[in-house]
């Protein structure tokens, strides 16, 4: 493990112990309402609302308990109440039948008067039944006829088998008795008591509900009915007027304030930062995926991972602050800008959902607020990361706040709003979108200086011809910044398009050749009156002057603190192809001189082929603006020819295998050279001759 990849890894978990516990706490902090001071009984000074939807415990409870309640008992049928009826039937007559039967001698007298039996058999039923005969009915049953008494009991002892067959209380029992005894002739006169009013009361008297209490049953049936009550609970909606200005604080309100956390003497919200804690990681480990899949040149670059690390904690900062004017206000364009324009407009779109993603629990997952950010995130992160136009911070503003602004009114007219409601969330959206996109602008700067990465600002800013390096460069080795010029025309008209980044393109090719300073006069293009100092020197020489000149360029480039993109198209431009010429004459003079022939790879530049489309194109252009320049052509049929050749040995030589590149984009490069070289090769109308008409 190299030192550097040390340093790395140390600066990554140093990154990790550090900002970890930092965004969980700010985003606790952020999190945690605004808290009251207050008690049942007591008058509350401020209007509050429910900062989120909460269940109403208070009043959830109370439903729970009434429904509860409001189970009746469940009866299930007692065969031993019923069999209990029944006996007291048959005991019935059975007294009855001993007392008729007792009281008559052998020789067929009878032993008691009948009213006197009758008083006996009221005696014997009040005291073994609790029931009461009336003088007309006890004195029936002793007197009646064995036929008569046969017909009553049998009506008696039936009719309770029937109706003790059935589930019966109170009310059922007398429906029952009334229906059952209906069925029975009509009365005879002669009778004290009709046979059908005899059996009626007999029946009465004598049975009794046979349903008892199904304590089990009833108990599921009640605890079934309170969890459904508590299952669907009253919920207190977001913004919901907990308690106005002026209003004592009742039970209920002191519940639902106490669900909310909205007490001050709630004291510390252990589940609130466990819940948060692990939300985060759950998002900080989808970030840390994507970057180690998708971006792991910035988890290797400890420069790009702090630059990264400050982008997402001046949005949470600033949302811990920002969220008690409105939850509505979103920062989180910031990280979207920053992402955008470093790493693409793919890295700018995630970084941003996971910023709003992170934020989210600070608004208490206000749907807007989510709907609105995403919106704004896609247009800001398409907008600051376009590679084939120029940068516009003025469409970039306007387009993100502009976005943000139809987004939160489109979502207010879909819950229908009201016209206030919906014109302060409106607002709050542009302000925050328009603040963070400017804010993201002003902070480039700064965020180059950690990163070393490059945004079109500040590409713009190197591409002026008054940039130290540039004017030097046209100073002191003209013929280079002519060729660089051209070069970087060529780059920048491919790029365009193939969709490449052409302002990284053009700007690179400006600086591609700048390592020439170090020597320029052993570079073609800057020797003058036909001097070449390679002729005085051997190859071997010649060759470790030439090749230098990427690597020097790298070194000048860091020198002056120029972008990574910057350096790597200075030092890739050439790739690993070979110096023919100078191999050649080595290979000459060794032949003449008998000695071993030179090795080719002592002939290549050393710094690496393309790996980026925009490093290819710069190859390109300058192996075409350098081999045009060196062969005189000037037509474009010749130059197409030409081009085609040298596109095929790069591709022979594999110095495009990593760029990216494909077939058809070559193709369309091709087409933009010779396109740039159109205009070139145009011919002007000569003019005449203006001494004839002095």
């Amino acid at each position: 493990m190299t030192e550097i990849s040390k340093t790395t890894k140390i600066i990554r978990v140093i990154l990790i112990i550090l900002c970890v516990p930092a965004i969980i706490a700010l985003v606790y902090l952020g999190a945690i309402p605004q808290r009251y001071t207050l008690s049942v009984g007591s008058v509350s000074n401020v209007d509050i609302n429910a900062s989120r939807s909460v269940i109403d415990t208070f009043e959830t409870d109370k439903k729970a308990l009434i429904a509860f309640e409001s189970v009746q008992g469940i009866y299930v049928r007692s065969d031993d109440l019923s069999e209990e009826s029944i006996d007291r039937v048959y005991r019935l007559f059975n007294l009855c039948s001993e007392l008729r039967d007792n009281n008559q001698r052998e020789d067929g007298t009878y032993i008691d008067s009948y009213r006197s039996l009758s008083n006996q058999l009221k005696t014997q039923v009040r005291d073994t039944f609790a029931i009461e005969f009336t003088d007309d009915e006890a004195f029936q049953l002793v007197t009646a006829t064995p036929e008569l008494y046969a017909e009553i009991q049998i009506s008696a002892t039936t009719f309770s088998k029937t109706i003790m067959a059935e589930n019966v209380d109170d009310e059922a029992l007398r429906v029952l008795i009334e229906q059952k005894t209906a069925l029975i002739a009509g009365s005879d006169d002669a009778y004290y008591v009709s046979i059908r009013d005899m059996v009626r009361s007999i029946l009465s008297q004598l049975l009794m509900p046979n349903i008892e209490l199904d304590e089990a049953a009833t108990e599921a049936a009640r605890d079934s009915a309170f969890r459904s009550a508590m299952n669907n609970p009253v919920m207190i909606e977001k913004g919901y007027r907990i308690i106005s200005v002026g209003e004592v604080v009742t039970e209920q309100d002191y519940s639902i304030l106490k669900d909310l956390n909205l007490l001050s003497s709630e004291g510390f919200d252990y589940s609130l930062l466990i819940g948060i804690s692990l939300y985060m990681l759950v998002i900080l480990s989808a970030l840390a995926l994507y970057l180690t899949q998708s971006k792991s040149g910035i988890m290797s670059n400890p420069k790009d991972l702090i630059a990264i690390t400050i982008s997402f904690l001046i949005p949470v900062i600033s949302a811990v602050y920002l969220n008690d004017l409105s939850p509505l206000i979103s920062t989180v364009y910031f990280t979207a800008v920053i992402a955008a324009s470093y790493l693409g407009i793919q890295a700018g779109i995630v970084l941003g959902i996971i910023q709003i993603l992170m934020i989210a629990p600070m608004s208490r997952f206000d749907v807007e607020f989510i709907f609105v950010s995403i919106i704004g995130v896609f247009i800001c992160a398409v907008f600051a990361g376009r590679k084939n136009r120029k940068f516009n911070s003025a469409s970039l503003i306007l387009f993100t706040s502009f976005s943000c602004f139809a987004a939160s009114v489109a979502y207010n007219v879909v819950i229908k709003s009201s016209r206030s409601v919906m014109f302060a969330a409106a607002l709050w959206a542009v302000i925050s979108a328009t603040v963070s996109v400017v804010a993201a602008i002003g902070s480039m700067p700064i965020f180059e200086l950690i990163s070393n990465t490059v945004s079109p600002v500040r590409l713009i800013d190197l591409s002026q011809p008054g940039h130290p390096i540039l004017k030097r460069l046209f100073l002191e080795a003209p013929g280079t910044s002519q060729h660089s010029m051209m070069v970087a025309n060529l780059a920048d008209s491919a790029a365009d398009a193939i969709g490449a980044d052409a302002l990284l393109a053009k700007v690179g090719a400006y600086y591609h050749d700048i390592g020439k300073l170090e020597n320029p006069s052993f570079f073609t293009e800057n020797q003058q009156e036909g001097y070449n100092p390679h002729n005085d020197l051997p190859p071997e020489e010649s060759i470790a002057i030439i090749t230098a000149h990427p690597e020097q360029g790298a070194r000048l480039a860091r020198k002056n603190r120029l972008p990574n993109s910057i350096i790597k198209i200075i030092q890739e431009h050439h790739g690993t192809t070979c110096q023919i010429y100078f191999y050649h004459k080595a290979k000459s003079m060794a032949a003449s001189k008998g000695l071993p022939e030179p090795l080719i790879n002592d002939f290549r530049y050393k710094g690496g082929i393309p790996s980026s489309k925009e490093s290819a194109v710069v190859m390109l252009a300058d192996t075409c603006e350098a081999a045009l320049r060196s062969t005189g052509i000037t037509n474009l049929d010749d130059a197409e020819d030409l081009f085609r050749k040298l596109f095929k040995q790069k591709i022979e030589q594999d110095q495009l295998n990593y760029s990216g590149l494909s077939l058809n984009e070559l193709e369309t490069i091709l087409r933009a050279f010779l396109q740039v070289y159109a205009g070139f090769f145009h011919e002007r109308v000569k003019y005449p001759d203006d001494s004839t008409i002095r």
